[in-house]
């Protein structure tokens, strides 16, 4: 069961905030942490306090929307709000649970609150160890190795995460499968894989080998590699 959903709303148009924080008062199951219109302070706040659920709006003074999304190394459920569509495509490219149109209505709102529910509770449906990780797969909890992982990639509604010998199909997401596992191990390197950094073979231009795997490299997901690989 989910849990009371701690939002964060980020939105320099004060009618579109003061909306959104009606409607989510109108919802038993969430709670307001703050609402503001500066991404900078939003940034702050997502630092210090725990914050499940973010209404981002994309153009702002000082930061954009996506820029605060790339400033941060992990964040919440994303619900994107704004004026214009322009910006889907690249906002699903950082995993936003959705994308609502101002005026937002009750309705569309309400529909965005259930996929975030969805999501969240598939997230609680694994858990991790120092050595290992607990997922749902096949109607059973099953125990996967870290050290034995090699890749992870999303498949639909499902991640499939592959070791040397297996594959698990797993019913959950990206995001909350990255999240469980330890970022000195496991990368991001584009929005649909996560690999193990001890893995990787070699790098041609834009994939990483890993066995016959050429698995591609995101651009927004480049620089972090990159940094990664400096510090070896």
């Amino acid at each position: 069961m989910v849990e009371k959903i701690r939002c964060l709303i980020v939105d320099d148009d004060i009618i579109s905030r003061k909306m959104l924080e009606v409607m989510i008062e109108r919802v038993k199951n969430l709670v307001l942490v703050e609402s503001c219109s500066n991404p900078l302070l939003a940034r702050q706040i997502l630092a210090s306090q725990p914050v499940d659920l973010l209404f981002l709006d994309m153009e702002m003074p000082d930061l954009s929307g996506l820029d605060l999304l790339k400033s941060l190394t992990n964040y919440p459920e994303v619900i994107i709000v704004s004026a214009k569509e322009n910006y889907a495509f690249q906002a699903f490219d950082y995993e936003v649970t959705d994308y609502l149109l101002k005026p937002v209505v009750l309705d569309r709102f309400l529909k965005a609150i259930d996929r975030v529910e969805k999501r969240i509770a598939l997230e609680q449906d694994s858990y991790t160890t120092p050595e290992s990780i607990f997922v749902k797969t096949n109607n059973q909890i099953v125990s996967i190795r870290l050290a034995d992982i090699t890749w992870i990639e999303a498949y639909g509604d499902y991640v499939n995460i592959f070791t040397e010998k297996d594959r698990f199909i797993v019913h959950a997401t990206m995001k909350g499968i990255e999240s469980k596992m330890p970022r000195d191990q496991f990368l991001r390197v584009h929005r649909s894989y996560i690999i193990r950094f001890d893995r990787i073979q070699a790098i041609e231009d834009t994939v990483v080998i890993i066995g016959k795997k050429l698995i591609p490299i995101g651009e927004s997901y480049k620089s972090e590699l990159m940094r990664r690989l400096n510090l070896l």
